[in-house]
């Protein structure tokens, strides 16, 4: 029976939803740190009816375009207030009163102007606030003074706010002695004067200007206002690295954690900008900057003179290093950087990668005259000089190190490792003459490796790799791996103790049975983008696999055997991923195991949703579709399917004949043994105990009518009455609420009046006082019309009509008398 009782809980929860905020919000976290999310609901408003003690409120993507007084004064425990993506124009001055606990607050993506939309005292509540987000709120350039109010937030932390064109900060931003990160992301400005930042506060820590899409000229003074700046970060800014190299010199002699430049570099012909040539001159300031991180990455670098790149005085201090997308050459300088990189002693990451310098093997056009005749022919390009090939050896306190997409002259002999820290490495794509041996030597704690577009006779048959027993992941696409798994079964001895093996895009059509090794941790196992027919039976040998992808190959199916092992490893693990997404997979008699199994399991990409070729229809449809309705589309698969279906449909017209024939001849007696069980179950229901004598279910325009029952029932009949006003607990569902009331009650009243065809709980009520009635606990149901035709009572009473004792209420002083004579005989 709770079962009944949730099951129509339910459905009237989906036919009659609530009209509630509470249904519209998501609520999260614990008893003492309560979250709600209420994104995408279309709010106008703050809602006022969330629970007070919530400590987190998301408003983003809703449609408010300002807030008013104290719109959050009931929630006055909030510590993280959200409010992005909205259409919010303006702030009231006690717009965030009685928030005196808030410490992060974010009005981001809104249409706030930095001079009109901030009342001078609206964040005057906000005493603990650390983090403010008002950034881009100015969709466009303009030229706009700041008179955003925060002067009263002397707790600040960090700060993000747009960078309108022409910027002048107000003093206002100097009383902020706390803030210690300032970042600027919506960037419309076009000069940076050595006046700009005059009115920020000194102890900054992180400066952070990016996504500047107009070419911002910039004053070699913009940044004496922070001496104490720890980290400067103009990435994706178009800014040019030249500038960017010459506002550094208040930091020479001081210690940065990171200067990130990437991608800020961009031809600028009106102030003579171009590609960047780095020289002693440029770097004079960085050089002598103690830096722990420095990404020049996509700067369009095309030479490094005289060793300026290597020129640092406190190389002690470098643990990251980006250089990328560039397109300069170590041919001149190789010797000098791998000397340099071996006294950074502290370095955990290098990245070098994406430069592409010069193809291999070009060739050239010349044009020959011969015997007046003029004609155009290929000469095979040679290299205009030696290349003397060198070893690199990895530091061994390095961690981290990216060499991959490597274009031209190649003058790496060998990659070495001794004794290495070493736990990523990544040697990829390389598009060169030679590729380097890698060898490794002594211990490591190598923990990924990455070797993918370069032949695998190449990394793994000729280098010298020892025993990798912390490796986890190896990765080896593009490596031409099919050739050599023919012939080579010992080819993973180096990793056996690997979690994840990627070898796609390989041109892999079958993999013998012991090809692999015996990779006995192995968890995840990418063959995607290769030519295999059907799955490998090897993968049945890897015990520990929860993911397999075999996405983009040539399989028309899975056989029996390979769907038996991933239930059986989704059954084992709990849990199993298999991606079979582009395959030219066909649905046919043959394939039927294949197309009941998507329907039962739920480990599959596309929730198993395929596109296949019918052979029935000579056409494509979809995995799921053919599968559910499979008999549809292959009537003449089994024809013993039909005949079984035939004899079973026989049996059960035979057993509903027999059943019918019973039930007819003994419906006296089955009829008598009912009645008299669910007698004997009333007359006991009739010994327990209620806590109420009626239940009242009413409508607004009742609520006098109540008060009058309940002076006539409980003043002068002595009898105690329940009802909701005054007898429901506040802050529980009302669902569970309603229902637990009537169960406690003896009988129950219903008064119809004309609104009762809008409260959506009557519904609810009447169908718990049917489940009631029919399971002992309900006596009476009383029906109590007033000013309502008994044709407009709703349908709902339809279904307890026969054991409903009706009153229409008069008008007449001594009807109503007789009325309330009647109802007491009644129930009591």
């Amino acid at each position: 029976m709770d079962n009944m009782f949730v099951f129509i809980v339910l459905c009237f929860t989906l036919v009659y939803p609530y009209r509630n905020v509470l249904a519209k919000c998501k609520f999260t976290g614990n008893v003492a740190n309560k979250e709600a999310l209420c994104k995408y609901q279309g709010y106008t408003s703050v809602p006022r009816n969330l629970p007070r003690d919530i400590k987190k409120l998301d408003l983003s993507y809703n449609r408010l375009t300002s807030l008013d007084a104290d719109e959050f004064y009931r929630y006055k425990y909030l510590e993280e207030l959200i409010i992005d993506s909205n259409v919010i124009r303006m702030l009231h001055s006690n717009a965030f009163y009685g928030l005196s606990l808030l410490r992060h607050l974010s009005l981001s993506k809104n249409n706030l102007d930095v001079s009109k939309s901030y009342h001078h005292k609206v964040f005057e509540s906000l005493q603990n606030l650390s983090v403010l987000d008002i950034s881009k709120n100015m969709k466009r350039s303009k030229n706009s003074p700041y008179k955003v109010p925060i002067s009263e937030l002397s707790t600040l932390h960090e700060l993000s706010i747009d960078l309108v064109y022409n910027a002048t900060f107000g003093r206002q931003f100097k009383k902020l002695y706390n803030l210690q990160i300032l970042r600027f992301d919506y960037c419309h400005v076009n000069y940076l004067y050595n006046e700009t930042f005059l009115e920020m506060p000194i102890n900054l820590k992180e400066f952070h200007m990016t996504t500047c899409k107009n070419f911002v000229v910039i004053e070699g003074g913009v940044l004496v206002p922070f001496q104490h700046l720890k980290v400067l970060n103009l990435t994706s800014s178009n800014i040019h690295l030249t500038q960017a190299l010459n506002i550094l010199h208040p930091f020479q002699n001081k210690s940065m954690d990171a200067l990130l430049f990437r991608g800020i570099t961009f031809a600028d012909y009106k102030h003579g900008l171009d590609a960047v040539i780095l020289t002693p001159e440029m770097m004079k300031y960085i050089k002598n900057i103690c830096i722990k991180t420095v990404d020049l990455s996509d700067n369009d670098i095309i030479l490094v003179k005289n060793r300026s790149l290597i020129s640092f005085q406190h190389r002690q201090c470098f643990e990251n290093i980006m250089l990328s997308a560039n397109s300069f050459s170590l041919d001149n300088w190789a010797v000098d950087f791998f000397i340099f990189l071996f006294t950074l002693t502290n370095i955990k990451m290098i990245d070098y990668s994406y430069f592409p310098l010069r193809f291999k093997n070009p060739v050239f056009l010349d044009v020959i005259t011969r015997n007046n005749h003029t004609t155009v022919e290929h000469v095979q390009g040679k290299w205009r000089r030696k290349v003397i090939p060198i070893t690199v050896i990895i530091p061994s306190q390095i961690q981290f190190v990216r060499i991959t997409h490597v274009m031209g002259i190649n003058a790496f002999r060998e990659i070495k490792t001794i004794n290495s820290s070493l736990r990523h490495l990544e040697i990829s794509y390389f598009e060169t003459h030679i590729f380097p041996l890698l060898t490794v030597d002594g211990f490591n704690s190598l923990e990924h490796l990455d070797l993918s577009g370069i032949s695998s006779v190449l990394t793994i048959g000729e280098s010298k790799i020892p025993v990798l027993i912390h490796l986890e992941t190896l990765i080896l696409k593009d490596t031409n791996l099919y050739d050599i798994l023919q012939t080579n079964t010992t080819i993973f001895r180096f990793c056996p103790n690997i979690m994840n093996l990627d070898i796609s895009y390989n041109y892999i059509w079958k993999i013998k049975a012991n090809s692999l090794g015996q990779l006995l941790n192995l968890k995840q196992l990418n063959v995607s983008h290769n030519l295999l027919e059907t799955v490998p039976d090897v993968v049945t040998s890897f015990n520990n696999m929860v993911e397999l992808d075999l996405s983009y190959n040539q399989l028309t199916t899975i056989g029996k055997n390979i769907l038996e092992w991933i239930n059986s490893q989704n059954h084992t693990h709990g849990t199993f991923k298999l991606y079979l997404s582009h395959n030219p997979l066909i649905c046919s008699c043959d394939t039927r195991p294949f197309l009941r199994w998507i329907l039962t399991i739920k480990v599959l990409d596309y929730n198993g949703n395929y596109s296949c070729w019918v052979s029935s229809r000579k056409s494509i449809n979809y995995t799921r579709n053919v599968a559910e309705d499979f008999h549809h589309y292959f009537v003449e698969c089994d024809t013993t399917v039909w005949i079984k279906l035939g004899m079973s449909l026989l049996v059960c017209v035979l057993s509903s004949v027999l059943c019918i024939a019973l039930l007819y001849n003994f419906r006296w007696r089955i009829v008598f043994f009912f009645f008299r069980n669910f007698r004997r179950f009333a007359e006991k229901g009739l010994e327990l105990t209620f806590d109420y004598d009626v239940y009242v279910s009413y409508s607004d325009d009742c609520v006098s009518f109540v008060k009058e029952l309940q002076e006539k029932v409980e003043n002068e009949w002595g009898f105690k009455i329940c009802f909701e006003d005054r007898d429901f607990i506040i802050g529980e569902s009302i669902a569970s609420e309603r229902a637990t009331s009537i169960n406690r009650c003896r009988h129950i009243i219903f008064l119809v009046t004309p609104s009762i065809v809008k409260n959506e709980w009557t519904r609810f009520e009447i169908e718990r006082a049917k489940y009631e009635k029919f399971t002992k606990n309900l006596q009476k149901i009383v029906v109590i019309t007033r000013d309502i035709p008994l044709d407009d009572i709703p349908m709902e009473f339809s279904a307890i009509w026969k054991d409903v004792l009706l009153i229409q209420w008069p008008i007449e002083k001594d009807d109503v008398q007789m009325a309330w004579q009647k109802l007491r005989l009644w129930f009591f």
